[in-house]
Order: C-alpha cells, then structure tokens, then sequence
C-alpha cells in the first residue's frame, strides 16, 4: 500500500532523498498527461522549455534540492477527499500473484496513490466516498502454499487501511475480476462476497464491526445485486432472478419471471446503479434488458436493441471486459462496441454508443480512438466517460456528453481491467 500524492510535483523535494528515488517516482508522474501545470520556479523553466516530462522537471527539482542542501526526509501526504469523480483503476495483472490498484483524479488526470493487492482482488467503493476496499487472496510463499482470504477497507484520504478481516475456510471464487461478484450493500454495512466451492453460497463481511459474519446458501445462480441491507439478486441458469433475504439470521430464496430466452447470452459485466436499483444487462448481441430491484421484488422494462439493423448486418457487436456503464442522473447506457466475428466478445471496442434507457433512442456514437477493454462513467451532473486499454495500461477520459478526449494516464500496471467509481450526490 502506497501513500496519497501531492496534487503538483513539488511532492518530490519533499520525499527527495536520492536521485535513485526520483526516478521510481518518474514513471508515475510521467502518467499525468493532463492538464495544465502550475507554474514552474525559475530553475525548472528551461527545462520546461526543452519538452521536459512533469517527473523529469520533479526529478530535476529534487535533486537540486538535494545539492543545496534542503530537507529531505520522508512526508507522508493526504488525498484531497473523494468526489464524484474519483476513479479506481484495478490491475489483476494477467493473473500475477501480486497486483495494484491505482486512485486518480479523474478531473485532472492525476494518480493520488495506489493499493497493493494479492490475487485477482475485487474492489468496491463506498457510494458515499467514505472508503474504498478490496477482497483479495494471498498465498504463504507468494504463489503457492498455505491460502489466506480477507477484506482490506482504506480510508480514502491517507490510503491506510482502517480494516482487515480475514474470510476464515471461506474461499471467495477466483475467477476473472467480474464486477458483480463482489458488493457492498446500499448501508456500506456489508460486503457480500461469492464462493463457488464446496457449492454455492455468498459470505457476508461485516465492515462496521470488522469480523467475517456467516456463509448463505444460495441456489446455482450468479453476481450480486444488493437491493437493501438484507436483500439481493442474483442471475440464475433459467433466465430469472433469484431474490435473496438474509434477514433475521434466515435464508429466504424466491424466484423472479423469466426474463430472457436460453439463447439471449447475456455478458459477464452488467452494469447496475446500487444507489437506484437499475440493473442494465447486454446481450452478445447488443440486446439490453434492463430490471428496477427493490428490496419488495424486481421490475423488468421492456428490452431495448443497442445496435441498427444495419448494424448488426456488419457484424456489430458488444466487445471487451467492462462493457457497459449506466449514468444514473441522465437516465443513460453505455456500450461498447465494434464490428467483430461471433464469439468475440472479449475483444477490445473503439466505440462507444449511448442510448436513452427510457426510450432506446441513440444519443450519440462516440469513436474512442483507442483500442479499448472497459468503460465507466463518473456519477456528476456532467460526467466522464472513463475508457481503460488493457493492452497500453492507459485510462483514457472523455467528455461524455461530446465524446472529446480530455485526457489520459498512462503506465497503469500491467493488464488494467476494472473502473470504480463512487456514485456520490452531484
């Protein structure tokens, strides 16, 4: 775990200490492509004007701090506190034993810090920007041995963990980071994780008083809605929902309609809004069914087609990870997309198309310009479109009313593949 940033580069004449350290701060730094500077003291301004690099011009300050013989022990900084537009970079790493998660200022491109994680670990944040935490896995000698499962909560102004619990014989699913089988439910009281062996069931962490609470049995079903503090949903091999309580210490399961044909695959990566209810789910396809879930039962909405007919003539179709975001004030989808054979719905997107969830109605079609794995959206009134490459380690920013890119952050790992965002009031 690493501590919070400085929101300009004078933090390195802080840390300073050795050129050496200068330069493992260089490739961070370098990440922060935008937005404008602040204004550089005289020493750094022809280097400013030779083209320099924010972590070169930070290096070069530091070491001239260094040879004149300012301070140079270790400050420990905060992060300005969360907004809407804070953002979650998580890097499971084509499944390396060790990974990272990055924070950034969405608004100005800027890496706050970073969280150490172990493997494959699933991230959430708290709607209201109270922390953030991950559930991860570790192994006694890094790759193999004795395994530990547990929940680190952080404080999301010094990055330091304000909770460790650890899931005792309860193994959560290791599986690719699928954003839904992991959530917090709408009080931030709990975290429901899944376990797919000995069978089916999902743990409940209890984050208030830092313990591990008890495993629910659950039938073969799939991904985790929360729809109150003691009922969620999950999507079943029928096509339905089932509706989980766990209140009163008991396991109730019962059983929404069915909501979409054998042969109406739906993606891996919903999109749904904990604050509202709204659960939008693609298909391979481009089909999106949508459902409002309360804690009372589900609501479907008629299923509305991402693509023209033209479209899906030229082969168009959904394509990446984090396929689809919904914005929940505007009331809008986003999805990517691209022209692609069958079965590869895997593969990156360039596009993106945003639709009206009432209506259907196309709002826009946005050409990324990049090869993209996974999208998100931030929750303000006039929100960004966050894109990540997995391939180039980028999180590229967008207008997400216009499509301009306004922004991007580069060097993010190693295989970047989950957005996370708070859905605080705007």
């Amino acid at each position: 775990m690493a501590s919070a940033r400085e929101s300009t580069p004078r933090y390195l004449t802080l840390i300073g200490a050795t050129l050496a350290c200068s330069a493992l701060a260089l490739g961070a730094a370098q990440a922060q492509t935008e937005p404008a500077e602040p204004e550089a003291p005289a020493e750094t301004a022809a280097a400013d004007a030779a083209g320099q690099t924010e972590g070169q011009r930070g290096a070069a300050e530091a070491a001239a701090a260094l040879a004149a013989g300012e301070a140079d022990e270790p400050v420990i900084l905060e992060a300005p506190a969360p907004d809407a537009r804070r953002v979650y970079i998580q890097d499971p790493a084509h499944f390396a034993a060790i990974t990272q998660q990055f924070v950034i200022d969405g608004s100005t491109g800027r890496i706050l810090g970073m969280t150490d994680g172990g493997f494959l670990p699933h991230p959430v944040a708290a709607e209201d920007g109270s922390f953030f935490a991950q559930a991860s896995t570790v192994f006694e000698r890094i790759a193999r041995g004795k395994r530990t499962d547990y929940v680190e909560v952080f404080d999301p102004v010094t990055f330091l963990p304000i909770a460790d619990i650890e899931l005792p014989d309860a193994p959560r699913f290791l599986v690719g980071t699928y954003q839904w089988m992991n959530a917090l439910t709408p009080d931030n009281k709990n975290l429901l994780f899944y376990q797919f062996s000995p069978a089916p069931a999902v743990g409940v962490v209890d984050l208030e008083g830092k313990t591990f609470d008890r495993m629910l049995d659950v039938p073969d079903c799939y991904h985790i809605f929360p729809a109150s503090p003691t009922v969620f949903y999950m999507n079943c091999r029928d096509g339905s929902l089932a509706r989980v309580d766990f209140a009163d210490g008991e396991t109730k399961v019962t059983n929404t309609e069915v909501f979409h044909t054998e042969d109406e695959l739906l993606i891996n990566h919903p999109a749904f809004s904990l604050r509202s209810g709204r659960l939008v789910w693609p298909t391979y396809t481009g089909k999106i069914f949508q459902a409002d879930l309360t804690a009372e039962g589900a609501t479907f909405r008629a299923p509305i087609e991402a693509l023209t007919e033209a479209e899906r003539a030229d082969e168009w179709r959904p394509g990446g990870w984090e396929q689809a975001a919904y914005h929940r004030p505007s009331d809008r989808i986003y999805l990517l997309v691209d022209p692609r054979d069958e079965w590869k719905h895997k593969a990156a997107s360039r596009f993106v198309v945003v639709l009206n969830a009432e209506t259907g109605e196309r709002i826009n079609k946005i050409e990324l310009g990049h090869e993209i794995d996974s999208i998100n959206v931030s929750q303000d009134a006039e929100p960004l479109l966050y894109a990540l490459s997995a391939g180039t380690q980028t999180l590229h920013i967008y207008d997400a009313a216009t499509g301009e890119e306004l922004r991007s952050v580069d060097q993010l790992g190693r295989g970047p593949q989950i957005i996370t965002t708070h859905d605080m009031d705007s």
